[in-house]
């Protein structure tokens, strides 16, 4: 069930993250600032539901790959946005608290996380056995491109960066603007499907829905629930930096955490090692569970303030 929460809050994140594009993109196209957000959560959901019903079965693999491609190439693009906007002009470092800390603890396991989902990846591999080296490049691939952009941010913005970084680059950047705007927007909606996909096939299952059959009435029915739930979640919560957070520090932490400590422990073997097995997945389950426990708190406590 942790694989499933984490993934359908995963497309909540990447909706809310579409959505927010949408409107900044409206807004700086159409000059104006009274753009709606909540009506561009609707258009992404709307978006999301075609592109869930229609794509992404069987093309799966090239549809992450695509998705993984835009998102190396809007990674260099906001980078460079960063170094053209320049040091804000009141910059002062960010104040590390135990508060922030523990956010950005869940937002790290959002962002390097994807666990639930590694069991239907490696299904569709031609190469299942390939499956170890793919783990090791994707979490590669994904430091080379989040760590210069946190890095650069702190350095350029220090306490004034946003949750979401394309909001201090600079609006004299238009054209740069509106590129990173809609790959972002195209990368989100690519990434809600992919995370969407497998629990939609899931249930279907549970109900006897042919996922077979695209036109079956009963797969379509599932899908648009399925979007209408994560659409309601985000009218209700529009903060996808607290909805990473608390995935992060609540399913997500469990996937990485706790649950494979735990069955390490019950299925490491009787060597010379054993003990020193046993309490190191004893410390990363304490590890784990008290930074879990005190990052959904810091959600759950933001999350109350802005309701």
């Amino acid at each position: 069930s942790s694989g499933i929460n984490a993934e359908y809050g995963g497309c909540c994140a990447y909706i809310l993250i579409a959505a927010q594009c949408l409107a900044k993109f409206l807004c700086t196209e159409l000059e104006t600032d009274s753009i709606n957000y909540r009506e561009c959560v609707l258009i992404m959901g709307a978006v999301f539901s075609i592109v869930l019903i229609f794509g992404a079965r069987s093309e799966s693999l090239l549809v992450a790959f695509f998705a993984t491609t835009l998102s190396a190439f809007f990674s260099f693009l906001i980078i460079y946005g960063i170094i053209r906007t320049g040091k804000a002009k009141d910059y002062h470092p960010f104040q590390i608290t135990a508060k922030s800390w523990f956010l950005s603890f869940g937002k790290f396991l959002f962002a390097f996380g994807g666990h639930s989902a590694f069991p239907n990846f490696q299904k569709e591999m031609k190469k299942p056995r390939n499956f170890p080296g793919s783990v090791l490049l994707a979490f590669l691939v994904k430091l080379v491109l989040y760590i210069p952009l946190g890095v650069l941010g702190m350095l350029y913005f220090g306490d004034k960066t946003q949750p979401n970084i394309l909001s201090d680059i600079s609006q004299d950047l238009q054209v740069l603007n509106v590129c990173i705007l809609l790959l972002v927007a195209i990368q989100a909606i690519m990434s809600a499907t992919i995370l969407g996909s497998p629990v939609a096939v899931m249930i279907e299952g549970v109900v006897g829905a042919k996922s077979s059959k695209v036109m079956s009435s009963k797969r379509i029915a599932v899908r648009v629930l399925f979007v209408a739930g994560v659409v309601v979640i985000c009218e209700a919560i529009p903060r996808f930096d607290l909805i990473m957070a608390l995935i992060g520090g609540t399913t997500i932490n469990t996937a990485v955490f706790i649950l494979p400590s735990l069955f390490h422990i019950k299925l490491a073997k009787r060597d010379q090692w054993h003990t020193f097995k046993i309490v190191l997945d004893m410390l990363t389950m304490a590890f784990g569970g008290i930074a879990g426990c005190v990052c959904t708190y810091a959600a759950l406590a933001n999350l109350s303030k802005g309701l």
